[in-house]
This record gives C-alpha cells, structure tokens and sequence, in this order.
C-alpha cells in the first residue's frame, strides 16, 4: 500500500539547516480534533476491536506451521506456510482489512498484510512491529506532480537479529529512505488514516474527519496526517484551521514538504506573498537535492533534444545516487550524441 498524498506540486524529503519562519498555529491541536469544530456531524470511524486479533483459523494455522519448529525457528516455518499459502499476494490499494480479513482474502495492501503478519508472528511468540518506510518522491514528466511513498511492512526480531518482511514487490531500497518503527498505536492510526485519505478521495468529509481525528488522537506527532486533516478543512472552506493542520504538521516534522506545498498555495491564494515566496524557495532548495528530481529534468531535456542539457541532470542524479534507471537513460543519450 502506499499511502495517499494529497498534493500535487514538485516536494523531495531532504534535510535542510532550517526552515522559512512561519506564523504560530491559530488554533491547537484539541480544537481542530473536535467535532464541534469542523462544522459537521462526522460518522462513526470504523471498529478497531479485532484489528489485531487472530482467529481461531488462523491460531491453527500457525501452530500447524510450527509444529515441527523450534521456537528459534518459528519464523521461518510461518514464512515458509505464508509463501506457500499466497504464491501471489494481488495489491488493492483500499484493502484496508483487519488482520484476520487479510487472511482470508486473496489481496491486501501493505498495511493490512502486515497486520496479518504481525499478528501470526505474535501468535507463535515470535516479536513483531510494523515499520513504516519514507521514500523519496518521484516526479511525472510533465513535472507538475510528485508521489512521496509511504510504504508499511513488518519486521520481526529473531535470534538477534531485525529482518523486514515485505510481500509486495518493491524498488530497490535507497538511503533516501528513512525507516520507523511504530508502535501499536502509531500502526492503527495509519489504518485510520488510510480510510480518512480514502474517504476523501470519495469526497466523504464526515467520514474523512472522523477517521483522521481518531488517527491523530492515537499518533498526535504524525505530520502526514495532519496534512490530510488540513484537506480536509480547506474543503469545508476553513482555511485558518487547514493553515493550522498544515502548521502543526511542520512543528512535528519540519521537513514535511506536502505541508509547505499546500501552505504555500494557500499563502499565494491569499497574497501573503513573503509567506508564500520563502516557502518556494525552501521547496527548490529540497528539489536541487533530489536525484528523482535531476532524472526528470534529464527526461525532459531528452525530449526536447537538447542532449548535453539531459546529460548533465542525469550525471548529477547518478552523482546523488544509484538508480538502474538513471544508468539506462545515460546510455541512450550518450547514443543520441554519437
């Protein structure tokens, strides 16, 4: 799974000595999480009950998988079974399931697969947490739009030592990654935040807020869905309290650049034009430092048939970082130039 980003301007995830100086938030955090304060009559999140529990079904298959393991071995043997059992896991990005729900079905995302792991491995003693991985944004040809990926799996400690276990099919790691193990609660405000993303793609905001105030009531410090909640006011059109989500966002994260973007927008919109221009500024700093960022220029020049243009992007993105697909557009510019 990879969770929704709300944002479609140029953003990186790169450090930076510091920040643009921005006003204090206009309200806390308790006022934007109440319900009064939205201004509409928010639905029931959904059940947390179960989310973790395994079933009688499953509690059978684990100790079926193990019986003839060891407890150092456990881990493998469940894998093993898994694998066996789910050869081809298929990707829904809305599956947000439950543990058991995961189990039983034939596709998942990420989230709810790891649920599904962690609560197996728990059942067989093994230690289990979900991990969240932070990549670094990817932008479209056209340059206009950027994914930051947010992506879910599990880790589990065996024999001294932490291995990720991930089904879905992903990219090469890279140092532009920054990995985070979350808790219990931190875990299920993600799933929260999930169904608020994605009950704001259906444009559903009482639902949004209900399940995005439930995820920052659980994980106050997750600055990613303090974006999403700050969406979710600038379409109900209380932008002082979407200005304040997005504050929020970067006093827990002051790298959190989907909060500049919108910030941004928003400080353009209202021509606080000081605002608005050191949050660009800040936003080209972060991009200059993305490999991503030079491979698109690279494309884009290649495009345009301007050759030395692309090769000098795709030389600086290489110098950032190792990406196969850097390497094969380098080759094919160097044979447009010969």
């Amino acid at each position: 799974m990879r969770y929704l980003i709300l944002v479609m301007l140029s953003l990186a995830l790169a450090a930076c000595a510091s920040g643009p100086s921005l006003p204090p938030p206009a309200y806390d955090a308790d006022q934007l999480l109440a319900r009064k304060t939205i201004g509409l009559d928010p639905r029931p999140y959904r059940s947390e009950e179960f989310w973790l529990n395994p079933d009688m079904v499953m509690r059978h298959f684990v100790d079926w998988s193990t019986q003839d393991a060891d407890r150092e071995h456990a881990a493998l043997a469940l894998l093993k079974s898994l694998r066996d059992e789910w050869p081809a896991l298929k990707y829904r990005r809305d599956a947000n399931y439950s543990a058991a729900a995961a189990f039983h079905e034939d596709q998942a995302n990420c989230l709810s697969y790891s649920a599904m792991v962690v609560s197996l491995m728990r059942h067989a003693g093994v230690r289990a947490n979900f991990q969240r991985v932070e990549a670094a944004p990817e932008w479209d040809i056209d340059g206009q739009s950027a994914v930051a990926a947010l992506h879910i799996n599990a880790v589990i400690f065996q024999q001294g030592k932490q291995v990720e276990v991930d089904w879905l099919e992903r990219r090469n790691p890279t140092d532009y990654e920054r990995r985070i193990v979350l808790n219990d609660d931190q875990a299920l405000a993600e799933w929260h935040n999930n169904l608020g993303a994605e009950a704001l793609l259906n444009n559903d905001l009482p639902l949004a807020f209900a399940e995005l105030s439930r995820a920052l009531r659980l994980y106050p410090e997750a600055a990613h869905i303090w974006v999403n909640l700050g969406v979710v006011y600038r379409r109900v059109g209380l932008l002082d309290h979407a200005e304040s989500a997005w504050l929020i966002a970067l006093e827990n994260n002051t790298r959190q650049l989907q909060a500049m973007s919108n910030l941004q927008m928003l400080y353009r919109a209202q021509k606080r034009e000081a605002l608005a221009d050191d949050l660009e500024k800040m936003m080209t700093y972060y991009r200059r430092q993305n490999p991503y960022y030079h491979y698109l220029l690279a494309q884009q020049a290649e495009e345009a048939e301007r050759y030395d243009e692309a090769r000098r992007h795709i030389r600086r993105a290489m110098r950032l970082h190792s990406d196969l697909r850097f390497e094969a557009l380098y080759a094919r510019i160097l044979q447009h130039e010969t």
